[in-house]
């Protein structure tokens, strides 16, 4: 069984979407399936249109470009529509036997385009619906016309896929409320492979040592630079942590373009600070934080020592 894959982005950017994306198409695999993907013109990497990354080729579809690309709604237009050709290309090649469209929303609108065309089914994957991602983002208020908008958009689509998978409980219910069909609705949640974590058992010295974290007691955070991610409540947390605990470091390991992560700056309170440069360039450490900066790049990481 062929499953063509459209996606928001992909390696080599590293995010929690890729990550997720990288488990269920492994898992196809393993299953005997052939699972293709392609990338939306959202995918900001600079690239070729097939490209090979380790064991996985990606599609990709052009970033928009000219005066439409820079206005809002007509950017988005133009992704849908790119999408839609670029769809028919690759369908016209591969002959998948469903199409599977992973948020945003966009990626679902080409798709059950495209599956009524060429009479493909569509399973719709929501990992984040779509008004509230871009409220997280602070591109507009829940209450103007764009979120309400763009919540019809989303409950349209949820109904004209076939099917419909989510991540949570709370989205199936939320998806529920929509008058989605509850028997087409299938929770499929984050999962760890732990065939990634197996080892020695025992810390590493000389990575200790070099993320100067030997002797602490260490909360970690593993995912993407984002502020939605919450990451400033749990810097804002740390002074009280240490308080308690003065063994307590915090290791950030991830990425994200353009991120920002910050709590109140270094004071007597022993408040703690990190962040990144706007064009996502240098990260800096203060106090008892310590960041592995992957950027934006699967091919390299980049550790930014305490002293950067």
């Amino acid at each position: 069984m062929r499953i063509l894959h459209i996606l928001d982005h992909s390696l080599p950017l590293q995010s929690g979407y890729v990550y997720r994306t990288l488990g269920i198409v492994n898992q196809q695999r393993a299953l005997g399936w052939e699972p293709v993907l392609l990338t939306s013109g959202k995918h900001y990497e600079p690239g070729p249109e097939r490209e090979r990354i380790g064991a996985w080729e990606f599609w990709r579809t052009p970033m928009p470009k000219g005066f439409a690309a820079r206005l809002p709604w007509l950017c988005e237009l133009k992704i849908v529509n790119d999408l839609r050709r670029r769809l028919d290309e690759v369908i016209e090649e591969v002959r998948p036997n469903i199409l599977h469209a992973h948020s945003p929303v966009l990626n679902a609108l080409s798709a059950i385009r495209a599956g009524r065309r060429y009479a493909i089914p569509i399973v719709y994957e929501v990992r984040a619906l779509w008004e509230d991602a871009a409220a997280s983002h602070a591109t507009h208020g829940k209450t103007k016309l764009r979120y309400r908008a763009t919540r019809l958009i989303e409950t349209r689509a949820l109904h004209r896929a076939d099917a419909v998978t989510t991540i949570c409980q709370g989205l199936r219910g939320d998806l529920i409320t929509r008058g989605v069909n509850a028997d087409k609705i299938t929770v499929i949640p984050n999962a760890v492979d732990r065939n990634s974590f197996k080892g020695p058992g025992v810390p590493d010295p000389a990575l200790q040592a070099r993320l100067a974290l030997g002797g602490k007691t260490v909360p970690g955070f593993f995912g993407s630079f984002y502020s939605y991610e919450g990451l400033d409540l749990l810097l804002r947390a740390l002074p009280d942590l240490q308080r308690r605990r003065p063994e307590i470091a915090v290791l950030l390991v991830g990425g994200g373009p353009r991120s920002i992560i910050c709590a109140p700056s270094p004071d007597s309170s022993g408040s703690a600070r990190a962040l990144s440069s706007p064009d996502g360039s240098r990260t800096r450490r203060y106090i008892n934080i310590t960041i592995w900066r992957t950027f934006s790049s699967f091919r390299g990481s980049r550790y930014v020592s305490p002293n950067s």
